[in-house]
């Protein structure tokens, strides 16, 4: 018995010991899970309660943060689209020989440039606040040809609604500029080395003006533009909340 227990104490001494050397007791000077400098990270927006997986954020941004050192990152989120669709009906035959085409375009380019300070928080916990500026620019064309006759809009999507005295026309997809500055906070929470989840909300403003929309026609039976809404502008100030979790890793 004695000499039972004098070998498991033995070997009890060897896996502290040997457990002492891998993980010390002092934390810090554990293996790092956050991200170091020259390190980039990128992510994706998980919402959990609809199943959806999105780009970064509400305006779909891919979002990038390049760590100068470990507590300090620079911002960047970059988001482009073009949405465009043709429908075209032609009949060259006949009496009542017709032709109608529709085309129409729009373009969004919009760019986020910011920096975060990173604060000590815990061996996985990493919270931050930093401050990003954002500009996006929209642009529409929509060109309709009817017969001989072609009617360009520039800054929006024409539809129109046939009534007892006439047409009447509605515009959609407005192009606009719009830019804003935003504080932002939130955190990052490495689960494994180089791989986190996180969440961020932010508080700013952003002014919206969007163009006007304007109205050519052309052609031998054509009548006077008809140009559409004028210009406007709106304003917003306030918190907002990114929706969904960010999931992301760095590399």
């Amino acid at each position: 018995m004695k000499t039972f227990l004098l070998a498991f104490s033995a070997c009890t001494l060897a896996a502290f010991t040997s457990y002492g050397q891998t993980y010390p007791a002092d934390t810090t000077a554990a293996p790092t899970l956050k991200a170091q400098a020259n390190h980039v990270a990128t992510e994706l927006n998980v919402n959990p309660f609809n199943g959806t997986i999105s780009l970064n954020n509400s305006i779909n941004q891919l979002k990038f943060r390049y760590f100068m050192v470990p507590n300090l990152a620079l911002r960047l989120g970059l988001n482009g689209s073009r949405v465009s669709d043709l429908s075209e009906n032609v009949n060259p035959y006949g009496t009542n020989s017709y032709r109608y085409k529709s085309e129409r375009s729009s373009t969004t380019i919009g760019v986020n440039i910011g920096v975060e300070k990173h604060f000590a928080g815990t061996r996985r916990l990493s919270p931050y606040v930093g401050a990003d500026f954002a500009v996006v620019k929209k642009s529409s064309e929509h060109e309709i040809t009817e017969g001989q006759n072609t009617t360009t809009i520039t800054g929006a999507w024409r539809s129109g609604t046939l009534y007892q005295n006439g047409y009447s026309y509605s515009y959609g997809e407005r192009g606009y500029t719009s830019y804003g500055i935003n504080l932002v906070t939130g955190f990052d929470f490495y689960m494994a080395k180089n791989f986190f989840f996180g969440y961020e909300m932010n508080f700013g403003f952003s002014q919206k003006s969007m163009e006007e929309i304007d109205v050519k026609q052309t052609g031998s039976n054509t009548t006077p533009s008809d140009n559409g809404d004028v210009k406007d502008t709106s304003f917003s100030f306030g918190p907002s909340l990114m929706n969904g979790v960010r999931i992301g890793y760095v590399f």
